[in-house]
């Protein structure tokens, strides 16, 4: 479900239900991808009509936290879908941009599956980036 392992990038592939502007919605191919050479960033791709595709890359940690809260304050803003309807909504250019729901089984899992592996150290690099800014701030 997840091909990587190899230290190149890993996908998921699923549909998600894409609304635009509330004005229409339709079902189109999403892979979200973490590539570990920037393992602070996740990239989501919509797969439009005649292979066109459109490409967003946010903070992972806003997709790990947004499958339990809402998480962002900026353009790209992740949580749990409205409604109480299964899913996690990712919003682009909020409120009226793009809204992206996505099955949260399927992400939850993608998130599980590289968590505490080598090909995800995104929590060791933001621990060693915050530890670098202590010291840098410490001696000024």
């Amino acid at each position: 479900m997840f091909p990587g392992g190899d230290g190149g990038p890993v996908r998921l592939n699923t549909v998600g239900l894409v609304d635009l502007l509330g004005e229409s919605k339709a079902c189109l191919p999403v892979d979200l991808v973490y590539d570990p050479s920037d393992p602070l960033a996740v990239t989501m791709v919509l797969g439009g009509y005649e292979g066109e595709e459109v490409r967003w890359t946010f903070g992972w940690d806003l997709l790990t936290a947004g499958l339990v809260a809402q998480a962002g304050e900026g353009d790209v803003r992740v949580g749990p879908a409205a409604g109480g309807r299964h899913g996690i909504e990712v919003a682009l250019a909020p409120p009226d941009g793009v809204h992206v729901r996505l099955p949260s089984r399927e992400v939850a899992a993608f998130v599980r599956s590289l968590r505490g592996t080598q090909e995800c150290d995104a929590d060791r690099v933001g621990a060693d980036l915050d530890a670098a800014l202590a010291a840098i701030t410490a001696e000024a």
